[in-house]
């Protein structure tokens, strides 16, 4: 991958980025700090014969990678130490380009590393138990399905990467990874650490190629296609894919909503759901975007979370004392800003924040709370909305839950309650990919699992290695 940085007010020159392709493409891609709008490098977009050559070699090297199972855990366990030990480095690459304070990129790198040494220990039969019939047997064997596009979305790239090739890899495929263009500085630079432990053609990049034909997506050799990301992106990556009727595993779901329950620890809820909320300037797929709050303590959630946002600094990720960076891109900013508006209007109160936070010129939005005064907040709205939190009042607890649960695209909901079997009990009717109680999980750390809910386009649920297996049975 050939990509160079730019000077900058951060220099990142100790990264001692390599230039691996001897045939860079004439075009290349500008990747723009969005705190400061500066240029921070320039990253050249791979062309359809290159994306040919990736997967050809991949799909070269598939046969001789998916034989040896101990040798995979071993690579997959040397990949976690080096992307480990690359934190120090790569983090502020990927808060200059992100936006992300630094130390939340220092943690993604890190909790990365883990999703891939977790994935070193992953766990799946070769084939199930004989079936006897007529005198006749047959073994069902799970399979590596062979090459496979993983294309990453930009709130954390890195991780998102490690969680989808991680079992990819263990599993016996090879890997094509796919990056937004706004982070693949990141990517390709995390991608080469990785490269250099692993075998020649068993994960590769392709750059720039999602927002054209995508001659990775619709390529004839790739067996399967893994994405996160948004509805409108996966309806385009069904559609390339539909060629060759290549299965899509399309992660969809954005957003999350707190239910305080009557006996809620106000202070101390509102003060967490406030941390959680912003981490990542709001663009976590899981944070929080409301919170279900009893009427009679609205007033007493709405103090207390407005005082936490208080403490939040609105910056540059590279400065130590920011907590909160810009909006990953002006798109988003606009989305966000729109949305904001849009509550307005129908009726929110603006209870807090509105502004930018800072003079730098970037693309900010200070933390923002609303006040919902007639329950009309849309779900599907909320999950875009950036670093804006809305309240919402509530008397039926039984209303609210069914809310809820009439939106299947809500990924994790957290429950707020002293009365612990009362508060499991609650937790335990909301249908949600994760749903935690007196805490709200903002990232998704490994986890041996996959989701089951109807936000995944052509997955069945269960562990996170199915969804690079493929079942075959064999009679005799």
């Amino acid at each position: 991958m050939n990509y160079e940085l730019a000077d900058t007010a951060h220099t990142v020159r100790t990264l001692d980025i390599p230039r691996l392709d001897p045939r860079p493409s004439s075009k290349s891609l500008s990747s723009l700090n969005p705190a400061t709008l500066g240029q921070i490098g320039t990253v050249a977009i791979t062309t359809a014969t290159q994306v040919d050559g990736m997967v050809a070699r991949a799909h070269g090297a598939f046969a001789a990678w998916r034989t040896d199972r101990e040798a995979r855990r071993r690579f997959l366990t040397d990949c976690a130490r080096e992307l480990y030990r690359s934190a120090g480095t790569l983090a502020p690459l990927l808060t200059m380009e992100q936006g992300k304070p630094l130390d939340e990129s220092d943690g993604e790198i890190r909790l990365a590393a883990k999703c891939l040494a977790e994935a070193a220990h992953a766990d799946w039969d070769d084939d199930a138990p004989a079936h006897t019939y007529d005198e006749r047997s047959a073994v069902v064997e799970h399979r590596p399905v062979g090459v496979v596009a993983v294309l990453v979305p930009w709130d954390l790239p890195i991780l998102r990467m490690a969680a989808k090739i991680g079992p990819a890899l263990v599993t016996g495929n090879t890997v094509v990874v796919e990056p937004p263009c706004t982070v693949a500085l990141s990517v390709a630079r995390a991608v080469d650490i990785l490269k250099a432990v692993l075998p020649e053609g068993v994960l590769d990049i392709a750059v720039g190629t999602r927002e054209a034909h995508s001659p990775l997506v619709a390529h004839p050799k790739i067996r399967r296609i893994s994405y996160v990301g948004s509805r409108g992106g996966a309806r385009t990556i069904i559609s390339h894919a539909a060629r060759f009727l290549t299965p899509v595993a399309a992660t969809t779901a954005c957003g999350g909503t707190a239910l305080l329950l009557p006996d809620a620890d106000v202070e101390n809820a509102a003060t967490a759901l406030a941390e959680y909320a912003f981490t990542n300037s709001g663009q976590t797929r899981c944070a929080p975007k409301s919170a279900y709050v009893p009427t009679d303590i609205v007033d007493d959630f709405c103090e207390a979370f407005a005082g936490a946002m208080r403490t939040l600094t609105v910056g540059d990720g590279m400065d130590p004392e920011t907590t909160v960076g810009p909006q990953h891109s002006a798109h988003q900013l606009s989305i966000a800003e729109d949305l904001l508006r849009q509550s307005i209007t129908a009726g929110s109160a603006l209870v807090a924040g509105g502004g930018r936070g800072t003079d730098l010129p970037g693309y900010f939005l200070e933390p923002t709370l609303l006040r919902d005064t007639d329950g009309s907040t849309d779900f599907e709205d909320a999950g875009k909305a950036g670093p804006v939190f809305t309240v919402i009042g509530y008397d039926d607890i039984d209303r609210i839950v069914d809310r809820i649960n009439e939106h299947s695209r809500v990924l994790s909901v957290s429950v707020w309650g002293a009365d612990l079997d009362r508060t499991d009990q609650v937790a335990e009717r909301v249908d949600a990919e994760s749903v935690s109680v007196n805490r709200h999980d903002t990232t998704e750390a490994p986890a041996p699992l996959e989701s089951a809910t109807v936000t995944e386009f052509g997955m069945r649920g269960g562990r996170a290695v199915d969804e690079f297996l493929h079942s075959r049975v064999i009679t005799h």
